[in-house]
């Protein structure tokens, strides 16, 4: 009697917890909003797969977590996701985003590129996207290919020959569907308001248009940072950022000679960056990066000593047992920092 009324029991319990092993996409998506942060909810959706129904609901489950982990900005796991995606042979789950498996490609593309890894970009660039019969996706396959050129390139001369094949494509019809990335590429790279222009009246509700008009923030990716970009007699202290306005005469980093007036501005200009240090601290942390790779971190915060200002780096693990490293430069409290920061062509994120 004991027996039975146990092994009954265990079948109330198993059955009322069977949707644990035999979830759906779209079941799955749901419990992981009811988490309180993403890092908890990557980590649900990561242990729901082996629980999930079928080929069609794990590859739209791994297609989902690439999205959350890309808005995250972990974008290794995001490429890593968005591939185990693609390589699903099945369909889109019921009541999930629909998306090809060349869509999926791509988002790994965009995700490797965003780390600044042209190599694992090109291994994707070169597999059955690049023989895709869809429009779209050759554009943005010509667009990409691009960007892990620009990726490669050392210094400004060796995008000239990428800006103008993006000139080329900024007026093919064939490239309609990326017009808006081509030109806030243009724009990122030469400086040249013309593209700004362009993108605010052609494309005002774009998300291109927001960032040159300052609305919008790209996020502080190895990619936007490091790809070379052509320098003007202001731009002493720095680039400028994609929402900033940027002088008509121009010179290239080869072209651009020292004289005693421009040195004397270079000099104040890392002066009134470096008192900075001496100021007293608000609390306030001006995020303008956050890597998987230390090297990149490295990186940015000696870019950021170079012109002067107090970057430091802060090694955060999260629940998952991840490690990211968080650069920073401390905010003051005259709350000038971030204004100097942007002069100087870095954008940042205050984080109390």
């Amino acid at each position: 009697m004991k027996k039975r009324l146990f092994f009954q029991a265990f079948l109330l319990i198993f059955f009322a917890n069977s949707h644990l092993f035999s979830l759906t996409a779209k079941e799955a998506v749901s419990g992981a909003a009811e988490y309180r942060t993403v890092d908890e909810s990557i980590e649900y959706l990561k242990k729901s797969v082996p629980n999930l129904k079928t080929a069609a609901d794990r590859r739209s489950i791994y297609a989902f977590l690439g999205s959350v982990q890309e808005q995250a900005g972990l974008y290794a796991d995001a490429q890593k996701s968005y591939a185990q995606a693609a390589a699903i042979d099945a369909g889109d789950a019921k009541g999930m985003p629909k998306k090809s498996n060349e869509q999926l490609v791509l988002d790994a593309v965009r995700c490797a590129l965003s780390m600044g890894d042209s190599a694992t970009a090109d291994k994707y660039l070169s597999s059955a996207v690049k023989n895709s019969k869809d429009e779209k996706i050759i554009a943005y396959t010509k667009l990409y290919a691009q960007w892990s050129a620009l990726c490669k390139a050392g210094d400004f001369s060796e995008t000239l020959q990428v800006v103008q094949t993006l000139k080329s494509y900024a007026d093919a019809k064939s490239m309609k569907s990326v017009r808006p990335q081509i030109l806030l590429t243009l724009f990122h790279i030469t400086g040249e308001e013309s593209y700004s222009k362009k993108l605010k009246s052609d494309f005002p509700n774009s998300m291109e248009a927001g960032i040159v008009s300052g609305k919008v923030k790209i996020l502080p990716t190895p990619f936007w940072f490091f790809v070379p970009r052509k320098e003007t007699q202001e731009e002493v202290a720095g680039s400028p950022p994609p929402n900033q306005s940027v002088p008509t005469e121009k010179k290239s980093v080869q072209q651009n000679q020292k004289t005693p007036e421009n040195s004397e501005n270079q000099s104040n200009s890392a002066s009134s960056a470096k008192n900075q240090k001496t100021d007293e601290e608000s609390g306030v942390k001006l995020q303008l990066g956050l890597f998987r790779d230390e090297s990149n971190a490295k990186a940015l915060a000696e870019q950021l000593s170079k012109k002067g200002f107090n970057a430091k780096i802060q090694k955060e693990t999260r629940p998952s047992g991840n490690a990211y490293y968080l650069v920073y430069v401390p905010e003051n409290k005259a709350g000038t920092v971030a204004g100097q920061l942007k002069k100087a062509g870095f954008e940042s994120y205050p984080l109390e």
